[in-house]
């Protein structure tokens, strides 16, 4: 069994979701010690313990140590088997961080999956839903992944409520070279139980600095007040949360701003996306390339847990250049 160590790096849930899910992949037992213990509450959250049992689910595995505020998990897959699987994770964590997870695993089962996740779908430190399925998805089928997602329903924090759907096929995974490429610019304004005025000084502020940008300011039906404004192009894209005495005005240019940085760069993909296309090319055959603006403490460890569970290369190197070997 290989241990794995959930101190590395950041020391967050990032350790423990890419482990699971090349453990299911490659059929590999891994105990995972010391979880989340860069975080100032260590141990598995709901958020965490629901990526276990979803990724025990669909890969039929024995888990020892999978409760709340648990530093160490042993987790032995069986086979991975598609179906249809829907979650809740009862809190506003993160539904999109889930589907991350999942999305590895379903595309290596033998038959076609559907997976509904209620939880966050604009929450604090997670992709929006908008990055995930116009971002991160089209980076993923790049590599040969088969998948479509939709949010039938918002989900802000505290109290989510939002729920996602994915619909995954089988398929098998290639190499990929990424080169910067040049498209539209996109945005996408939520808003739940505010002023119609604010999306409407947010989508003022997006056209200020993307005149030509298309998208939408929508109200959305959710559980709880919440907004968040996403602006992407290509395979870059940036996004901004609504807080309680934060300015319209601030947010919609706290998302411009996070993309506007990420076009200059003259890259192929942004600092997120990278982290997130690591464990793909290290599962698919032959080699990926790509540059990112930054190398981030985040992409760094994912790379380390990615080298242990896999063997693969992985080389960070000048230039902000990312080979996977």
């Amino acid at each position: 069994m290989l241990e794995i160590d959930g101190s590395l790096g950041e020391g967050g849930g990032q350790v423990l979701r890419t482990a699971l899910s090349l453990s299911c992949v490659l059929g590999r037992e891994v105990r995972i010690k010391n979880i989340r213990a860069g975080r100032p509450k260590p141990g598995l959250a709901a958020q965490h313990l629901t990526a276990c049992n979803l990724l025990s689910e669909i890969s039929g595995a024995e888990m020892q140590g999978a409760h709340i505020g648990s530093t160490e998990l042993s987790f032995s897959p069986g086979k991975i088997s598609g179906g249809d699987y829907k979650f809740d994770i009862g809190t506003a964590g993160s539904c999109t961080l889930l589907l991350q997870s999942a999305l590895p695993v379903l595309a290596h089962a033998a038959h076609q999956s559907s997976l509904e996740i209620k939880g966050g779908t604009h929450v604090p430190h997670s992709p929006t839903f908008e990055y995930f399925s116009s971002v991160f998805l089209p980076a993923a089928q790049k590599f040969g992944v088969r998948a479509k997602a939709k949010m039938p329903r918002a989900g802000f924090y505290p109290k989510g409520g939002g729920i996602v759907e994915i619909a995954v096929a089988p398929c098998s995974l290639n190499g990929c070279k990424f080169a910067q490429e040049r498209q539209a610019i996109h945005y996408s304004i939520l808003s739940s139980s505010l002023p119609s005025h604010v999306s409407q000084r947010e989508e003022e502020e997006v056209k200020k600095k993307f005149p030509n940008a298309s998208g939408s300011a929508c109200e959305a039906q959710a559980a709880c007040t919440g907004n968040a404004v996403t602006a992407w192009s290509g395979l870059f894209g940036s996004s901004a949360l609504g807080e309680i005495r934060k300015p319209a005005e601030q947010v919609a240019a706290e998302a411009c701003e996070g993309l506007a940085q990420g076009i200059q760069s003259g890259c192929a993909v942004d600092t997120h996306l990278a982290d997130q296309l690591l464990i793909y090319a290290a599962l698919a055959k032959g080699s990926t390339e790509f540059s990112t603006p930054d190398f981030s403490s985040h992409l760094k460890t994912n790379a380390d847990v990615i080298r242990a569970m896999t063997g693969r290369n992985i080389i960070l190197g000048s230039e902000r250049n990312v080979e996977v070997v």
